[in-house]
């Protein structure tokens, strides 16, 4: 029974992906996301995976032996186009002494913080076995040559983020969303935090929207629940803040469809009509029966997302009902 209850929400979450991604080639017709993956050697994130035909990818990865296995993949051949940049990047250019541990996802620029790691379980991961140095530039300095826009960038750099982010003035200018891994609680000594990030971008234009995952650690088991530590994060301009991107020469047709496109893979609805609306009263980047079009689309795709809510927030009445009124669900999407 099980298995088949997992099939069935296999099936159904693979029919909106495909229904979504659909969507996102109307609006972006023969244009492209332009992605730029900071630490490109675990592949793309999942929640971009159906839409890789529409994406121009481009990745910045260190390690050059994973290089070529990435550009000859099967996977690079189905984006609308696959690029490797083979360096670190961070907020100055030279080299960067990386502290490396027992588990190598868990390696890292910031030493582990054992004390406070040494109250969860499996701490041993966070063993140091050894030290690597990593030929670094800034982002910004990485794609001057190539002139390639970015319109969203994905961080997961454990601690690094921010780092990044300050080498990243030029091209966060012009960028309108990112994914990026925060942590709540110093699992690395002197590493920012989710309100360092927030309050960097917040400064630059650029707002925190909702977690899209969240992660808690118990004191005697991974299970969900416990302290909160890290959380995937969304971060977008909103749409009333848009139209002026990118050294005063405003929003481009191409942009503004890869906005919509991103907010359709969020499933961020309200802020496609808001920005849909403004164009509409005030800006000729989008033809008229584009907008129309396209406002449809998000009508239809918004009557359904609120659907499956409300589904959601009655279980969560009922639920509440069941556990106590100290508790309820959260919708992450």
């Amino acid at each position: 029974m099980r298995n088949g209850i997992r099939s069935l929400l296999d099936r159904r979450r693979m029919s909106l992906e495909r229904s979504l991604a659909s969507d996102v080639r109307v609006l972006l017709g023969e244009d492209a996301i332009a992605l730029l993956d900071v630490g490109a050697s675990g592949g793309i994130i999942p929640r971009w995976r159906p839409y890789r035909q529409n994406i121009a990818f481009t990745g910045i990865e260190p390690d050059e032996r994973s290089i070529p296995a990435l550009l000859n993949s099967p996977e690079a051949r189905i984006f609308k186009s696959y690029d490797i940049v083979p360096s670190g990047a961070w907020n100055r250019n030279g080299k960067l002494r990386i502290s490396l541990t027992r588990k190598p996802m868990c390696s890292s620029y910031f030493a582990p913080n054992i004390p406070f790691l040494s109250r969860f379980p499996e701490v041993e991961r966070f063993d140091i076995v050894g030290t690597a140095e990593v030929e670094c530039r800034t982002v910004d300095e990485l794609l001057a040559a190539s002139g390639k826009p970015v319109d969203f960038i994905k961080l997961d750099l454990e601690g690094g983020e921010l780092a990044v982010l300050e080498g990243a003035g030029n091209t966060i200018e012009r960028c309108m969303g990112l994914h990026v891994e925060v942590c709540f609680q110093s699992i690395r000594e002197g590493q920012p935090l989710f309100g360092d990030l927030a309050k960097f971008l917040q400064q630059r234009g650029i707002e925190f929207v909702d977690f899209v995952s969240f992660f808690r650690w118990e004191r005697g088991s991974f299970n969900g629940l416990g302290q909160a530590i890290f959380a995937d994060a969304l971060f977008l301009r909103g749409p009333e803040s848009l139209l002026g991107l990118g050294d005063g020469k405003g929003l481009t047709s191409r942009s503004a469809k890869a906005y919509l496109a991103i907010i359709m893979i969020y499933e961020r609805f309200d802020l496609a009509l808001k920005f849909l609306d403004l164009l509409q009263a005030g800006s000729a980047v989008l033809g008229r029966s584009d907008i129309e079009r396209f406002a449809s689309i998000f009508r239809r795709r918004k009557a359904l997302f609120d659907r499956r809510y409300r589904f959601v927030a009655l279980f969560g009445r009922m639920f509440a009902r069941f556990a106590g009124h100290d508790y309820s669900l959260h919708y992450i999407y």
